[in-house]
């Protein structure tokens, strides 16, 4: 038993980041968490908040065996040395599962337009960060016109809703 001390406090949200580009330019068709290999100076930045995934992509190994996430941007720590410190746009492995990351690079090998973009980085249960990826499709110009049409549709019509009830 623990004697005296205090308990660790916890985050009021465990999410990190949000790509919210990734969303508006990709439609998701599939969604999968996984894990990341970090460095401390890694961990310690990314508590800063000094984490961008916006413009980062998961390249899958051509053996099929693992997925690299590439182009994310985890800024430097302010309290280690120069020594210690981290590449900022280094290349990241994942951590899945072989038969995960051999049906992701099927996937995306078989079917031109796939990508693989990362979606939500968040901490797990367990104090890890763990990040949400999906299997996207490029949107045209017309897809997105679409969503927004839909968007101030239902807008308009909760307006509606809103100023009917009031009555």
């Amino acid at each position: 038993l623990k004697k005296g001390g205090k308990k660790k406090k916890k985050a009021t949200s465990n999410l990190i980041t949000v790509n919210k580009l990734a969303f508006r330019n990709y439609e998701v068709l599939e969604k999968l968490e996984v894990g990341i290999s970090l460095v401390g100076t890694e961990v310690k930045s990314i508590r800063d908040g000094k984490m961008n995934i916006r413009d980062g992509f998961i390249k899958p190994n051509p053996n099929g065996r693992s997925c690299t996430l590439m182009n994310i941007h985890i800024g430097k720590h302010a309290s280690a040395g120069e020594f210690f410190q981290h590449e900022e746009r280094r290349p990241r492995p994942l951590l899945l599962h072989k038969q995960e990351a051999r049906r992701l690079l099927q996937k995306t090998d078989r079917q031109p337009g796939m990508t693989i973009v990362p979606l939500r980085a968040y901490w797990s249960e367990q104090n890890k960060v763990k990040f949400e990826i999906g299997l996207c499709r490029g949107k045209n110009v017309r897809d997105k016109r679409q969503d927004i049409m839909e968007r101030e549709g239902k807008r308009e019509a909760s307006r509606m809703m809103k100023n009917f009830n009031v009555r």
